[in-house]
């Protein structure tokens, strides 16, 4: 056997003569092409839901919301003006609050409209008043304790939402979405490789007669697998920048529309930066696999038959 290094594409042109290229106009490029858009596609959902997961997680998890239930509006006004004021004051500085801000009635009617309807929240029914509080990193215990202490002389009838209470179902749901974009990828370059496997046997079969020859001028089988090894790669090298660029105008076309939703986690959302580095890679994996494949499919084949 010769196992000397060569580079695996790099094969003499005498050698290139034995087993023709492949051209564009072949299915394999294309079909290849096809799994890359798809598996690029999958990929970058991947990376910005990671991205977004971990933007939900930092933000709504320092976040807390006050709500002043008091039937009374002039005393509910007055309550949330206080509570406000005091907190406030307490912002700045090695205090863990960053922000505080009153959110007005009006407001606060306009995010009931989706759930209660225009007519239930334009009649004059009781809204509570609240105030969003921000804190520099999520809030402890003993934290949520203290605000609470200070909160109760002014707003008896108070109530404090912190939002890390609600972000464990969207962190499982972010985690379970993530999970299915990494097997809907596996079942991808599975299928790849099958595709593959299937190329590489059928052109096995039709230059049986060549690879014969060889092997009676003393070739031997590492020597076949690596024409066949060449011819693969560049075909799968080709689908590659085919399927990359797809997916790249898909993405560029979309990127605009993503920003364009209204505020919240989806617009938010990006790649990471480490995702610009991971993307390029899997058409060149993709390339790799297919170059494996097909010299263990050939060589193995090759055994049993010769």
């Amino acid at each position: 056997m010769n196992f000397s290094m060569k580079i695996p594409m790099a094969v003499p042109k005498h050698e290139r003569r034995l087993i023709p290229e492949g051209r564009i106009s072949g299915p394999m490029p294309w079909v290849i092409a096809i799994m890359i858009f798809l598996t690029l596609l999958a990929a970058t959902g991947g990376l910005m839901l990671v991205d977004a997961a971990r933007q939900g997680s930092d933000d709504l998890a320092a976040r807390i919301t006050i709500q002043i239930i008091e039937t009374d509006p002039s005393a509910r006004a007055a309550q949330r003006s206080a509570v406000a004021q005091e907190l406030r004051a307490r912002t700045g500085g090695q205090n863990p609050i960053v922000s505080v801000t009153p959110i007005s009635d009006k407001d606060v009617r306009k995010l009931l409209e989706p759930w209660l309807g225009c007519d239930i929240v334009d009649a004059d029914i009781p809204v509570p008043a609240l105030i969003d509080v921000v804190f520099a990193t999520p809030p402890t215990t003993q934290q949520m304790a203290q605000l609470s202490a200070i909160i109760d002389p002014l707003a008896p009838s108070n109530r404090i939402d912190a939002h890390a209470t609600w972000m464990t179902p969207y962190l499982q749901l972010m985690r379970a979405l993530l999970w299915l974009i990494g097997g809907v990828i596996l079942m991808l370059l599975a299928a790849t490789s099958a595709t593959v496997i299937l190329a590489v046997r059928s052109a096995l079969n039709t230059h049986r007669e060549t690879i014969g020859i060889m092997h009676m001028l003393g070739g031997t089988d590492f020597q076949a697998a690596r024409l066949f090894q060449r011819r693969v790669g560049l075909d799968a090298l080709l689908g590659g920048l085919i399927g990359f660029a797809a997916a790249f105008v898909i993405f560029w076309l979309l990127s605009g529309r993503i920003r364009a939703v209204e505020p919240g986690l989806l617009s938010a959302a990006s790649i990471p930066w480490f995702g610009w580095i991971i993307l390029p890679l899997i058409p060149l994996a993709v390339t790799a696999l297919a170059m494996f494949m097909a010299r263990w499919t050939v060589v193995a084949a090759l055994r049993k038959l010769l």
